[in-house]
């Protein structure tokens, strides 16, 4: 596959459900696998790709959904119960990216990402590094705050980086006080992560007597 981007994606017409949250990290120029969501029991979903397959679990209150959002070419999205995915003041997502020959590692998707908010009219727009949480199969996701957008929102995105690629999990908000409010539900659904393709642990075998 070539390391070419993709097309901006904009959010503005509700009536085809659209979220205007979700501006900034479709300015990103990367290049996204083919994903498929489905739900499971409990909350859960399996997110698959070519290569991947990586499971989350919906935080106590929030709506999972895999349907709402595949035509912005969002395979899963959640929002908190009792608001829909067009006007929550909060929204979750979910994307990846392969690994290629300009964006390689975290770091280097972090400064792709801030560069194309520079180029797309946020001049003023930064990122700093938060904490690194580890999810439900030890995998390190490191937490990244941004703000300064020409649109005023708020966002924290959680990278995990697998072999072949880096798994994106955001939440974005209107506002600072709904972002600060719905931070301990977005740390949930990170923690929740679980690669699905990593050997499940063996258990030990006990020493004879």
């Amino acid at each position: 596959m070539s390391d070419a981007g993709v097309e901006p994606i904009f959010f503005a017409t509700p009536k085809n459900h659209m979220h205007p949250l979700l501006l900034n990290f479709f300015y990103l120029t990367f290049l996204t696998f083919s994903v498929h969501a489905e739900k499971i029991l409990e909350g859960y979903t399996v997110v698959k790709g070519k290569d991947f397959a990586f499971q989350l679990k919906a935080p106590p209150g929030w709506v999972l959904d895999n349907e709402i959002a595949r035509d912005q070419g969002l395979n899963v999205v959640f929002y908190p119960t009792r608001t829909d995915w067009g006007t929550s003041k909060a929204v979750f997502y979910v994307r990846t990216r392969t690994n290629g020959v300009t964006v390689r590692n975290i770091e280097e998707q972090v400064a792709d990402t801030l560069n194309n908010l520079h180029n797309t009219g946020s001049p003023n727009a930064t990122v700093g590094f938060v904490k690194t949480l580890t999810t439900q199969d030890a995998s390190k996701a490191k937490v990244y705050y941004y703000a300064g957008d020409k649109y005023g929102n708020f966002e924290a995105t959680a990278y995990i980086q697998t072999k072949g690629s880096i798994h994106f999990i955001t939440l974005s908000a209107r506002d600072e006080a709904t972002f600060k409010q719905t931070r301990n539900a977005f740390e949930a659904l990170v923690i929740s992560y679980e690669d699905l393709t990593k050997a499940p642990k063996s258990n030990p075998i006990p020493p004879n007597d």
